[in-house]
């Protein structure tokens, strides 16, 4: 269950789309909904919980109760909200730069199972919260954009843009700059140079800018404008069919703004254009100057240099678009992202109780007493025949099984602990930890271990108990 504030492109691209491509898909079920629409129902139906970019205190409870049910939780941050500006983005910055928004904003951090971040930057951050904070690449569905594929394909694209690039020399150079809010002034950065630029290229280019309408960019000749397009997969079907050749990134460089997400980038080389970008962390860790991109300072003279370069040599223009497109699509294909989502999301179940427990009735479950010779029992190890596995099946086949430690009187001492981490690929033996029990010599205890063929265990098998200090003595059953 994904809970999200708003559908704005990241919470569309980031989490909306590879979790629905995978419920699409069967491996997974997948619902998605506003916190302002949610209920405690929805956490309780979910086996994990995916929050994205929620700072609203007002709907805080519903992290309470994932964490309440012991849910595993995945936070999906791509912003900085601490370091925004209020001189450069005092709207966004009045938002959340208020106490209790990033108060709760740190809770949703420091509560989360994992914490999926797009920068270096940002991560180190967010370490001194969360340690369980792991970098992302944002995906890009190729199936959008026109004539996508492996590497046949490319190498088709290749000769394509090399043809493009030879054409060009007929027809006018377009230029792009690409910016999903109504209100936004980074612009500013290229505009002097830009405006020279077009002044002395008057009929050999032409600019558009797409999702916003300064005046100061509209008066400059040969410049249009096109409305922002709020669902990003309409978006990247018409701006990928749009005939760019060079597209403008710029950034200024503040802490917010080195923490952000490369969208430019991967959007820009996905479609076939070459790139201009602010040399800032954000793409300075993505961007090869001179290979799949142009990395430029925020100065005058750099933007003017780089405007010239891509429109009057086009075998540069032709290799950034060749490099960038073949970067995007072997590093950012959404098919991968899926796939990390998928690797994630079972990770993070082997080791949750609740996912257990909602599915082990109490039927499945097989007991037995243990007795411990020593004290710091931590473990148990049975053989692959104790659990009835049969081991020529592959290890996503293999059944899943789990334990639980108990007192003579049923009191759980220790909870849940999947296995499936701790098999052993030669002999199929399982193997469970947990926290030492210290004072366990000379106890009895009960072992709960559920999700085993027929709820039981076959006679004779082999059980080993595990103590923290080198000891350890096996029984047969």
């Amino acid at each position: 269950m994904a809970v999200i504030p708003s559908y704005i492109a990241s919470c569309q691209i980031n989490v909306v789309k590879p979790l629905q491509a995978l419920h699409n898909a069967g491996r997974i079920k997948f619902r998605h909904v506003l916190e302002s629409k949610a209920n405690l129902a929805s956490i309780r139906w979910a086996d994990v919980i995916v929050f994205c970019r929620n700072t609203e205190p007002g709907y805080g409870h519903f992290l309470s109760e994932a964490i309440g049910r012991k849910k595993p939780i995945i936070y999906d941050i791509d912003d900085s909200f601490w370091d925004i500006s209020e001189r450069t983005d005092p709207e966004l910055a009045r938002y959340h730069l208020q106490p209790l928004r990033l108060r709760q904003f740190e809770q949703y951090i420091s509560h989360a199972s994992l914490v999926r971040v797009y920068s270096p930057l940002l991560k180190g951050k967010i370490d001194h919260i969360n340690q369980n904070v792991r970098i992302y690449h944002s995906g890009f569905d190729f199936k959008l954009v026109p004539n996508s594929g492996g590497p046949d394909q490319q190498q088709h694209n290749r000769n394509q843009s090399s043809a493009q690039c030879d054409d060009d020399t007929n027809r006018a150079i377009s230029i792009v700059y690409a910016t999903s809010r109504i209100v936004d002034d980074q612009y500013k950065i290229f505009l002097p140079a830009l405006s020279d630029f077009l002044k002395a290229n008057q009929g050999r280019v032409k600019f558009t800018v797409w999702g916003c309408s300064p005046g100061e960019l509209l008066n400059l000749p040969g410049v249009s404008a096109r409305k922002l397009t709020t669902r990003y997969d309409d978006f990247l079907r018409a701006f990928s069919r749009a005939g760019f050749h060079i597209g403008l990134a710029p950034l200024q460089d503040t802490e917010f703004n080195r923490s952000k997400n490369n969208t430019k980038f991967r959007d820009y080389g996905a479609c076939r254009i070459a790139g201009i970008y602010s040399n800032l962390d954000v793409y300075g860790s993505s961007v090869v100057h001179e290979q799949n991109g142009l990395l430029v300072s925020n100065k005058y003279e750099d933007w003017l240099e780089a405007l010239n370069r891509l429109t009057f040599e086009p075998e540069l223009r032709r290799r950034i678009i060749a490099r960038a497109y073949d970067d995007v699509f072997n590093g950012y294909r959404q098919e991968l992202i899926e796939r990390q989502w998928l690797d994630d999301i079972d990770r993070l179940l082997e080791d949750a109780q609740s996912f257990w427990l909602s599915r082990l009735g109490q039927g499945s479950f097989a007991e037995f007493n243990i007795f411990a010779s020593q004290d710091n029992l931590c473990g148990v190890k049975l053989t692959a025949e104790a659990l009835q596995f049969d081991l020529t099946r592959s290890s996503d086949e293999k059944e899943k099984v789990c334990l639980e430690v108990r007192a003579q009187n049923g009191c759980t001492l220790r909870g849940i602990a999947a296995s499936v981490r701790d098999r052993n690929p030669i002999d199929g033996s399982v193997t469970f930890s947990f926290q030492p029990l210290k004072n366990s010599r000379s106890r009895e205890f009960l072992l709960r271990i559920g999700g085993i063929r027929n709820s039981k265990l076959n006679a004779g098998s082999h059980i080993t108990l595990l103590y923290k200090e080198p000891v350890s003595v096996e029984h047969n059953w």
